[in-house]
């Protein structure tokens, strides 16, 4: 397997891209590896939902809703997206993956987590068009 380096000195997350597999088709790693000591943080599918209840019609600005409520989960336990180790995404049209993976790229960054997408025929509620699950790691103390 080729190993790509860590994704910051503080987040020794090993990557793994191994030939058999093929290039990752965008920004994520085949294989990723959470040192041991690592403590996993999983977060519940994370939706478009504003604080008053209402939900955006517009597929970016909902995409760019659920990322700041994920970046609003992780800060509540001390994380950032920096240790976000794995990513499920949930479309209903296949046709808003470019915009969903600009949004992401921005909270992202450098970071390369396990990553699934799905497109699913509807989610909980009609309204929403996407719906993302992550589970981030924090780094073992030293």
């Amino acid at each position: 397997m080729t190993a790509i380096a860590s994704i910051t000195a503080d987040l020794p997350f090993a990557l793994h891209n191994p030939p058999a597999l093929g290039a990752p088709l965008g920004a994520y790693a085949q294989v990723l590896e959470i040192p041991a000591g690592a403590a996993l943080v999983f977060l519940s599918g994370q939706t478009p939902i504003l604080e008053d209840g209402s939900v955006p019609e517009d597929f970016e600005a909902q995409a760019e809703r659920v990322w700041q409520r994920i970046a609003m989960a992780l800060a509540a336990v001390g994380l950032d997206c920096r240790h976000i180790c794995r990513v499920v995404t949930y479309l209903v049209d296949p046709a808003d993956a470019p915009a969903h993976a600009r949004v992401r790229a921005r909270y992202l960054g450098a970071a390369r987590p396990a990553s699934t997408g799905l497109v699913v025929q509807a989610l909980f509620q009609p309204a929403y068009r996407l719906e993302v699950e992550v589970t981030a790691a924090r780094p073992p103390a030293a």
